[in-house]
């Protein structure tokens, strides 16, 4: 019985964590800290990828949508579910590079306003989004859409964990300065690669799933030693950076094969 009101609990608190969705509060009884919940980062993810599946078909496949708006209207409904929360960290971090030392750039990071460098990369990180869903939806294709959505989600956040877990804090005291174990980011990363043989298995011509995945780790670990250097670890401005950058990477290689 405590095993399972530990899952539900750190399932609870990280669809917390990485939504905007209202939970009953019964659901947080176990007390789970988003430390502890990392590893259900991915199965968040995979709902939120299921989501905007869903949407996606009622607007494209149900009702007609042009493929152009549907897609649009499906990355807002994405950023609404999230509270952008990922992008605004991808947003800050573009913005403290313009800083000539690591305290100058958390400085910078800190600031809720916004530069040109947080600017432009909120506009090409939307481009590509709309441009994968585009290209789903122009035919709707619900087997691709799931596999590149539901993937993308699952896979990102799970290597977010990992990135969370093996680097050190930039700001004691800050969001990320209570790390996860790399036991979790593991379990994490395992549920992550679980989710994806799922959907490589269950559904035809969706081999670009393993190179994508592959990709996607590569520019996250790429990015963690970027963050390592700049800022001297890991924030959770970093920690939504990475997740935003590995899902880029992740649907690029997707666009590239189903397009």
């Amino acid at each position: 019985m405590t095993v399972w009101k530990e899952a539900i609990g750190a399932l609870a608190t990280s669809c917390s964590f990485l939504t905007r969705i209202p939970l009953p509060s019964f659901l947080f009884y176990a007390g789970v800290n988003a430390d502890r919940a990392v590893w259900a980062f991915p199965v968040v993810g995979a709902a939120i990828g299921t989501l905007l599946v869903l949407l996606l078909g009622l607007l494209s496949g149900w009702l007609g949508l042009h493929p152009l708006a549907a897609a649009v209207v499906v990355v807002g409904a994405g950023l609404l579910l999230t509270g952008a929360l990922h992008e605004d960290g991808l947003a800050d971090v573009a913005d403290a590079l313009g800083g000539r030392d690591a305290v100058r750039r958390l400085e910078i990071m800190k600031d809720s306003r916004l530069g040109a460098f947080g600017v432009l990369s909120l506009v090409l990180m939307i481009l590509l989004r709309v441009g994968v869903i585009f290209v789903l939806a122009e035919p709707l294709q619900p087997g691709l859409a799931l596999a590149v959505l539901v993937g993308a989600g699952a896979w990102s956040r799970a290597l977010m964990a990992l990135v969370w877990s093996m680097l050190p804090p930039a700001n004691p005291g800050g969001l990320a300065s209570i790390r996860p174990g790399l036991r979790q980011a593991g379990f994490a990363i395992a549920i992550g690669l679980i989710l994806l043989l799922l959907l490589f298995v269950l559904l035809p011509g969706t081999s670009f799933l393993l190179i994508a995945a592959v990709l996607a780790a590569v520019v996250a670990g790429l990015f963690a030693l970027f963050a390592l250097w700049q800022f001297g670890g890991v924030t959770g401005d970093v920690c939504g950076a990475a997740q935003v950058l590995a899902e880029l990477a992740f649907v690029a290689v997707a666009l590239s094969f189903i397009s």
